[in-house]
């Protein structure tokens, strides 16, 4: 996702971010320092031009008194975050049933973007953050967030690292995912000028894709001598957890269409005071590395098609 932050004026600041808003141009972040009251008028500003779609989405860092703006991700970020949340999910509770603890596999549920866009208030450096995937666990008649999975196309590595940290030290999590997945080169959208909306178009391109994803599924999606998806280049995740002791923990690199123990354990996803789950809290969560990969390929592909349909105006 392209992310811009202008030094302008703070007239010319607020008026940059009202132009943003109403370009609305997809995988794109701004990042504007401005006071809270702006960020207030940004908000409803957005839901007086899309309601209650979810994109674009105007979110505020107290800390730094920055509103942070993002449009519709691409296919390929939404897709991966919710199938590694439904992959852990499907996962840990298989493995509590498996242990005879289904009293406890009934208390874990999926939670985040990639399930619906509740507000979590647990999150000391934002008035609200929902993290791209994660769990929750139902403690006391009380829901704890213990795992989030955060996800990136194109992303700064700092910038998921940063989301990381914030998440373990601004609420009950006891873990995050970063995953990053790197498109080489970066998409650009082409002139609009040199595409033509038909049925034509379209079958045409079809038929390149389709061709693509057989002889290179990991890209680049060519078409017109446009790429329109490039080559996958990098898909790994790194595991970030929060210790007993507060302290914090970090993982070296996992390659996620080979690594399926990718050091998650069920003591991540119960939290700590949860008694019953003292005896298995060693056991691993290992993901299925064939439905990672079949998820990646189809996303890159996926993401394909929404650009150019976004460009020709058949959406």
């Amino acid at each position: 996702m392209a992310s811009s932050s202008p030094a302008l004026p703070e007239g010319d600041l607020f008026q940059h971010a009202l132009d943003f808003l109403a370009d609305n141009e997809p995988e794109q972040c701004l990042r504007a320092q401005l006071p809270l009251d702006k960020y207030e008028e940004l908000q409803r500003h957005a839901e007086s031009l899309y309601g209650e779609k979810k994109y674009p989405y105007v979110d505020y860092c107290s800390n730094t008194s920055t509103v942070i703006i993002y449009t519709a991700p691409s296919p390929l970020h939404g897709m991966f975050s919710a199938s590694l949340q439904s992959e852990l999910y499907r996962v840990a509770r298989n493995e509590l049933i498996r242990l005879n603890k289904p009293e406890l596999a009934r208390k874990l549920k999926a939670f985040g973007e990639s399930s619906d866009r509740p507000i979590f208030g647990g999150y000391n450096s934002r008035i609200s953050k929902v993290p791209d995937g994660g769990l929750i666990y139902r403690l006391d008649h009380e829901n704890v967030l213990t795992v989030v999975i955060e996800t990136g196309l194109s992303e700064t590595y700092e910038k998921l690292q940063n989301d990381a940290k914030l998440w373990l030290d601004g609420s009950h999590c006891q873990m995050a995912i970063i995953v990053c997945l790197a498109e080489q080169p970066k998409f650009k959208y082409p002139k609009k000028s040199t595409y033509n909306a038909s049925l034509a178009i379209y079958d045409d391109f079809r038929n390149s894709m389709a061709c693509t994803s057989t002889e290179n599924p990991f890209g680049p999606y060519m078409y017109n001598g446009h790429a329109w998806f490039g080559k996958l280049d990098e898909a790994f995740a790194v595991v970030y957890k929060r210790d007993e002791d507060e302290r914090t923990t970090k993982s070296e690199p996992y390659w996620l269409v080979r690594d399926a123990d990718t050091g998650v354990t069920l003591g991540d996803v119960i939290p700590r005071d949860e008694a019953a789950g003292a005896d298995i809290r060693t056991d691993p969560v290992k993901i299925d590395t064939e439905d990672i990969r079949e998820v990646l390929l189809s996303g890159a592909m996926q993401t394909a098609y929404v650009r150019f349909r976004a460009l020709i105006g058949d959406e």
